[in-house]
C-alpha cells in the first residue's frame, strides 16, 4: 500500500530525546516500509527515516505553536493533494489535521495521542467519516463516542531493547517533569524507600514553576541526582540498569511509551491504578499498582523487587508491545479502508 504519515513539526523522527508521538511514527514507519509498503512521512527535515521524507520546516521548531502546526499540516494537504494517486491511506497524528481531510479524496486514520480536549473532540464530532484509533480502552472511553474507532496499543522494535537480567538498585523516573507525570512523588518513593533516584529528563516552559517549588527541593536530598534529557542510547543504559521505573501518575495518562520501554529491557514499573496502567501493567509480571494516590504502597513495593524476574517481565513485553505486532494491526485497519474506498458509492471511488 501507499500511505502517507503525517508527523508533527515540532520534534524529528525519531526523537533525540522527548517526544512519544514522533517515536510512534518513527516505528510505524520503519515497520511498514520493512514490509514493502510505500511510506511517505511528513516530519521536519532533520529526521532521519529509510522511506521518503518531505519537509516544511529543516529543523524541528520549538516550543510547539498552533501557528507552526498548521502551516505544517497545510503544507502536507497540499502536497498529498498535488499527488493523490501516490497516496492509498493517509495517517493523522493531530486534531488539526483531522479538519484538512475534506479537502483531499484519501481515505484517512487519525490516532489519538493525547488526553481528551473539547475543542479536538469537537473537530471529530465533525468528522465521523474518519478512522480513529485510541491507544488504549481508557483513552477511548473518556472520548466522546465515536463511529469508527478502535484500540491498537503502542509498540516498539524489540531488538532496541535489549534486556538486562540484572540491576544496580537505583530506581529510575524518566520524561517530562509535571505535576501530571507525578515528579515529585516519585522523589519522595525513593526517599521514602532508601533508595537513590535518578531523573532523565526536563520542565516545559508551562511547568517550570512546578519545578522550582516541588522538584528541585528534593533534588537536594541525599540519593537524588537529574542527568538531564537523555537521547535513546542513554535512555535504555539507564533503564536496563534501573530496580523499577517510577511512574506514580496523576492524571489518566492515555498509554505511556516509557513504561513499555522500561518492560522491554526487563525492568518493572511501578505506578497509581489509573490511565492505560491496568491495561498495559501485568501485576507480578511487568509491574505492579497501587491506588491513586497510596504513595505509601508504591514505597513498600519500591524495597521488594531484588528478586524480580526481568526474563519474565521482559519476556511478557515482547509478546505484547512489539512493534511488529502494532504494525501488522494497523496494516489491517489501512486495507479495510483502502477496499472501502473501491466499493460502490464510497467518496472517493
Amino acid at each position: 500500500m501507499r500511505i502517507g504519515i503525517i508527523s508533527t513539526p515540532f520534534i524529528r523522527v525519531p526523537p533525540s530525546g522527548y517526544g512519544g508521538t514522533e517515536l510512534f511514527c518513527y516505528e510505524l514507519a520503519e515497520g511498514l516500509s520493512a514490509r514493502g509498503h510505500e511510506v511517505t512521512l511528513f516530519a521536519t527535515g532533520d529526521s532521519a527515516v529509510t522511506c521518503r521524507r518531505r519537509a516544511l520546516y529543516g529543523d524541528a521548531v520549538w516550543p510547539p505553536l498552533l501557528e507552526d502546526e498548521v502551516n505544517h499540516v497545510a503544507w502536507a494537504f497540499t502536497e498529498i493533494a498535488r499527488e493523490e494517486h501516490r497516496f492509498d491511506v493517509i495517517h493523522l497524528n493531530s486534531p488539526v489535521a483531522v479538519a484538512f481531510t475534506p479537502f483531499v479524496r484519501v481515505p484517512a486514520v487519525h490516532t489519538l495521542h493525547h488526553k481528551r480536549c473539547e475543542e479536538s473532540s469537537r473537530i471529530y464530532a465533525r468528522h465521523p467519516e474518519i478512522a480513529y484509533v485510541a491507544i488504549s480502552e481508557r483513552q477511548r472511553s473518556l472520548e466522546i463516542p465515536l463511529p469508527r474507532s478502535t484500540v491498537i496499543h503502542h509498540g516498539v522494535a524489540p531488538a532496541r531493547y535489549p534486556p538486562s537480567l540484572v540491576d544496580e538498585g537505583y530506581l529510575a523516573h524518566v520524561g517530562r517533569y509535571a505535576e501530571e507525570k507525578g515528579t515529585h512523588l516519585a522523589l519522595d518513593i525513593a526517599r521514602g524507600a532508601g533508595m537513590q533516584i535518578l531523573l532523565a529528563g526536563r520542565a516545559h516552559p508551562a511547568e517550570r514553576s512546578y519545578h522550582l517549588h516541588e522538584v528541585a527541593p528534593r533534588l537536594r536530598e541525599i540519593g537524588a541526582s537529574d542527568i538531564g534529557e537523555v537521547d535513546h542510547d542513554r535512555k535504555i543504559a539507564l533503564l536496563r540498569r534501573a530496580r523499577a521505573l517510577l511512574c506514580p501518575l496523576q492524571w489518566e495518562e492515555p498509554f505511556g511509551l516509557i513504561a513499555i520501554e522500561a518492560m522491554l529491557c526487563g525492568t518493572p514499573v511501578l505506578g497509581f491504578r489509573r490511565g492505560s496502567f491496568p491495561e498495559i501493567i501485568d501485576e507480578g509480571v511487568t509491574g505492579f499498582l497501587a491506588e491513586p494516590g497510596d504513595v505509601a504502597r508504591l514505597t513498600a513495593l519500591a524495597t521488594t523487587l531484588a528478586r524480580f524476574d526481568r526474563a519474565a517481565c521482559a519476556r511478557r513485553a515482547r509478546e505484547r508491545f512489539s512493534s511488529a505486532r502494532m504494525v501488522s494491526r494497523y496494516e489491517v485497519l489501512y486495507r479495510s479502508l483502502v477496499d472501502l474506498r473501491g466499493a460502490p458509492g464510497s467518496r472517493a471511488a
